[in-house]
């Protein structure tokens, strides 16, 4: 019997599936976030290793009867990090046939099922891919927290927190976010947030976790949040329609992924609605498949494993099941 595994590392935590060549799953793992950009190289490894091994116990398998792997994490997209992630997990006892890239990938093939069609994810940072006819890849956005991921939860967060500054400055619009943000990290004052931000303690992940917030003002009718709201959408639009112009297919899927959707419909609906008046001819995807169903079904076409419509209903049904569901494991707590 083949056994495969697909593993996803995110900025807010990391998952491993383990399932057979018949699609049955037999262990589910979780860890710690393993983004190499925001917890550094050394902890993304153990983070990956920790998800791995509470499968495996899941499982009631080794390590060694695993036939492919497939590691889907943040910033892993180059082929750079790609080397190195493989090269140190065969440093760790990991000498399967490994696979690696960005979250990204995982987050499609989740959406689509490996079709041709567009995803649109907004988490704690943003991208956009798209898989055309000819069964090319055509990315926009993505290039990390300092530079770009605009529409992410960070951009979200960091915006609050700029607008809010210039409020609190009085060279900006009154808006409730120079009330809500110091709630929101347990202080008492705009001027203690920007002294954490100095001091490192709060970080990527804590910004990005600002948009929730954002939101819940944008529905109470606060200006300034509902201008980073549309901004946000319109941002995610724009870099969506640049996909889709550069696939020159008549009637584009579309999903979408990620923390800030899934977190709020009213996020999602503006956004499609956005959408839909620049491209009216898109169709939406209904997949509720998580990205590490994705993962898994790379670790399978990696493989040589057709994606057929058995193996994926197998994997659906077995996933779906209490047992399975009661078989997560979290090592170390």
């Amino acid at each position: 019997m083949r056994f495969f595994c697909g593993i996803d590392g995110g900025a807010t935590k990391t998952s491993c599936l383990i399932a057979d060549e018949n699609g049955q799953v037999v262990g589910l793992g979780h860890s710690k976030p393993s983004n190499i950009s925001v917890v550094g190289i050394k902890t993304m490894f153990s983070n990956v290793k920790e998800a791995l091994d509470a499968a495996v116990k899941a499982a009631g398998m080794n390590i060694e009867q695993i036939d492919t792997i497939f590691i889907a994490t943040a910033g892993g997209g180059s082929e750079r990090r790609r080397r190195l992630i493989r090269q140190n997990l065969e440093k760790m006892g990991i000498s399967n046939k490994v696979y690696v890239d960005g979250d990204a990938i995982a987050a499609f093939t989740a959406t689509t099922l490996g079709r041709p069609g567009v995803v649109v994810v907004s988490g704690t940072g943003s991208i956009v891919l798209g898989l055309d006819e000819d069964g090319v890849y055509h990315r926009v956005s993505g290039w990390g927290y300092l530079i770009d991921d605009e529409g992410s939860a960070f951009y979200i967060g960091r915006e609050a927190l700029r607008y809010a500054l210039m409020a609190y400055d009085g060279r900006g619009e009154k808006t409730d976010l120079v009330e809500h943000i110091p709630k929101h990290f347990n202080v008492n004052s705009l001027v203690d947030v920007v002294d954490l931000i100095s001091l490192r303690k709060i970080g990527v992940v804590e910004i990005a976790s600002l948009a929730p917030l954002v939101v819940m003002l944008w529905k109470n009718g606060d200006s300034i949040a509902s201008t980073i709201i549309r901004r946000s959408c319109s941002e995610l639009v724009h870099a969506a329609s640049t996909v889709i112009s550069r696939m020159k297919v008549e009637r584009p899927l579309v999903g979408v992924r990620g923390g800030v959707f899934e977190g709020d419909a009213d996020f999602t609906r503006l956004f499609f609605r956005i959408l839909k008046k620049r491209i009216p001819c898109i169709r939406r995807s209904k997949s509720k498949f998580k990205s590490v169903f994705g993962a898994l079904l790379l670790a399978y076409r990696n493989a040589g494993r057709p994606l057929n419509r058995r193996l994926i209903h197998n994997l659906s049904e077995s996933a779906s099941r209490e047992a399975y569901v009661r078989r997560a494991v979290f090592l170390h707590g």
